[in-house]
């Protein structure tokens, strides 16, 4: 299992890799002929940077120095920023805690901060993949040894989220609420562990100014 995790963060740590390559290169050869050749984009709400305050219910499958713990049920609290790098193409930063897993008497807490790449694929639709640093933390007050029981290292992330804009009164950015399913793991420390997270998220979307849109005449 610690094999197959360790596997699967470095394939999604490449991957992100290859994709920001992919994103910059283009980008950059506009950025030259910017002057002479300026790139306009058709208004869309989701357009610019994000900032996303989110929610969501956990189911944390974890093993302790090569045992079976079970199944943990918590909460997670998510902060989220970043930018469109292209129309498809976005980077961003996220900071996570899932607090209050606990199986029985068995309490905890996992903390994660997180490059994140994501991409559009339909519409409002956007698949998004992370790598970065996580902590678990887990203690049983009624355990014969009552003392906190620790675990970090590698930590990636892969999910899947939708941007619905209820209240569309710009002709690109605004509000949105974003539904989010995520799955997040560890391979590293003495507590691995698998987490799959489904909740929602308030996003903020800045848009893009005039000079960078293809505006109709009216």
């Amino acid at each position: 299992m610690r094999r197959l995790m360790t596997s699967v963060s470095r394939i999604l740590c490449l991957g992100i890799l290859v994709a920001l390559g992919l994103a910059l290169a283009p980008r950059s050869a506009r950025a030259e002929d910017a002057d002479e050749h300026p790139v306009l984009e058709e208004p869309r709400s989701r357009q610019g940077y994000w900032i996303g305050f989110g929610v969501s219910g956990a189911g944390v499958r974890a093993w302790e120095k090569g045992k079976d713990r079970g199944v943990y049920a918590g909460y997670t609290g998510t902060f989220r920023i970043g930018q469109l790098i292209t129309q498809r193409l976005g980077l961003g930063l996220l900071i996570e805690y899932m607090g209050g897993i606990g199986k029985g008497s068995d309490k905890g807490s996992i903390d994660g901060l997180t490059l994140e790449g994501s991409c559009l694929l339909w519409r409002n639709l956007s698949v998004h993949a992370g790598f970065g640093l996580g902590v678990v933390l887990l203690k049983d007050p009624q355990a014969l040894d009552p003392s906190t029981r620790a675990g970090g290292g590698s930590y990636f992330l892969l999910g899947a989220s939708y941007d619905i804009f209820p209240l569309k009164k710009k002709l690109t950015g605004g509000w949105a609420i974003t539904p989010v399913v995520d799955l997040h793991g560890s391979a590293d420390g003495n507590i691995h562990f698998l987490a799959l997270l489904a909740g929602a998220q308030l996003t903020w979307w800045s848009g893009l100014p005039d000079n960078m849109l293809h505006l109709p005449e009216e």
